[in-house]
């Protein structure tokens, strides 16, 4: 019989240049329960909601399978999922709409994402505008992350908003205030690890997080079971080469003019950026310091320059366009998020995955970009939320039901009680039956 040495709120500790560094373990054998499924004290393993958003809609005919069910086919914008194997553990939702006139951005990313829009401010400077409620991540950090280090973590991977312009805002609100996100990895390692605002003279240091906890570390793994003292040191060096990558990467990065030759301009790295997050993402919330996330791919009316597919001018501008230059950068888009599924399923946690215990959306604020559509809008989920949710299939709504209903079940699936989401032509008491077991 195993000795229950650890609580689950354990963490390594150091000194980095005089300031406290702190490294969260993961889900030890020590921390669980004799079968693996629940913590010692008898809680379960947490639950965990975040959202992926994305600015411009797509175009319908590269987006939507022609077939219901599990058999789907990929289709150009959906075979990101399909290369990196997570097709079962994402559900494909189309049919739903926005009943509201809309016609314009940042209201379509409002309502999705919070239920509500103010109905007088539209784009705005910087995408601000819009919501009158809290968003989805919001409500969720109220409930999940009461007990966490952060209650909820805001990132972008795009530093651009409207005409090209630095944005540096994220997809989610508090209250009807639209919070700021964080956009450089670096900074991001360093506030999970360092605090939450560490100074120039520790980023200068140049003295690896890892190196300063290695005897808090090693006077642990004396205490621990052989399979424990194995999940340590793999955790540490995941965290030893996370470290490394993002000691790589630039604090920040600045938006390109119209490169006349993509092949060998610089631009923002945006899929590498994505994949960093992801990292330092599934690290923090299977070592638990927090349980919410938001991620903002793209901004509303946002005018990223994806170089990485060859553009050559904002993604607004060609949205209204050419058409096949929006869904090549639409399907790069959900390369991201296939990258963050991926990351979250390979991630192990007590007897199974963080994946299996996660609510994970990924939605736009409109349909067909070129034309400013609010219905059949594309919406993805994946994650099953400890059983609550199913994946793996396509479903296709009569064209009736409130996009909205969609984050609705997410909140419901992650044991927030509430009895509805949004207001007005956003909201809804019903979940969707489709995504329930």
């Amino acid at each position: 019989m195993r000795t229950r040495i650890l609580q689950r709120r354990t963490f390594l500790r150091g000194l980095v240049a005089g300031a406290s560094a702190t490294v969260g373990l993961p889900v030890l054998e020590a921390m669980l329960d004799a079968h693996g499924t629940a913590l010692a004290g008898g809680e379960p393993l947490p639950l965990r909601l975040g959202t992926y958003f994305w600015g411009n809609g797509i175009v319908p005919a590269d987006w939507h399978p022609a077939v219901e069910g599990p058999e789907w086919s990929p289709t150009p914008n959906l075979q990101p999922l399909h290369d990196a194997g997570v097709v079962p553990d994402v559900a494909v939702l189309t049919g739903f709409v926005h009943e509201a006139a809309l016609g314009c951005h940042s209201p379509g990313r409002a309502l999705m994402l919070s239920g509500s829009w103010d109905g007088t401010n539209f784009d705005g400077a910087a995408g601000t505008s819009a919501a009158t409620l809290p968003s989805v991540d919001q409500l969720a950090a109220d409930v999940l992350g009461q007990s966490t280090t952060f209650p909820s973590l805001e990132l972008a991977i795009s530093t651009a908003g409207i005409g090209g312009m630095e944005d540096t805002f994220g997809c989610s609100w508090r209250d009807a205030t639209l919070l700021p996100a964080e956009s450089s990895p670096r900074a991001m390692f360093d506030r999970l690890f360092l605090g939450f605002e560490p100074d120039d003279s520790l980023r200068h240091a140049r003295l690896s997080v890892l190196d300063a906890i290695l005897d808090d570390a090693d006077s642990l793994s004396q205490r621990l079971g052989a399979n424990d003292r194995i999940r340590l040191e793999s955790h540490l060096d995941a965290l030893r080469a996370l470290e490394v990558r993002v000691e790589a990467e630039p604090p920040s990065c600045t938006v390109p003019m119209a490169p006349t030759d993509p092949a060998s301009a610089g631009g923002e790295p945006l899929l590498d950026r994505t994949e960093l997050f992801a990292r330092l993402l599934a690290t923090a919330l299977v070592c638990d310091l927090t349980r919410v996330f938001s991620i903002r791919f793209t901004q509303s009316v946002g005018d990223t320059v994806f170089t990485e597919v060859g553009a050559a001018e904002g993604h607004h501008t060609f949205s209204h366009t050419n058409g096949a230059m929006h869904s090549a950068t639409v399907t790069h888009t959900i390369a991201g998020f296939a990258e963050l599924v991926s990351q979250f399923a390979a991630q192990v946690e007590g007897d199974g995955r963080l994946l299996d215990r996660c609510a994970l959306m990924a939605v736009s604020d409109m349909c067909d970009g070129s034309v400013h559509t609010m219905e059949d809008l594309p919406i993805l989920v994946a994650g099953q939320a400890g059983g609550a949710l199913q994946t793996g299939f396509h479903y296709r709504d009569g064209g009736s039901t409130r996009a909205t209903a969609v984050p609705f079940t997410l909140l419901r699936a992650v044991g927030v009680n509430a009895a509805s989401f949004g207001e007005g032509p956003g909201e809804v008491s019903q979940t969707v039956a489709a995504l329930q077991p």
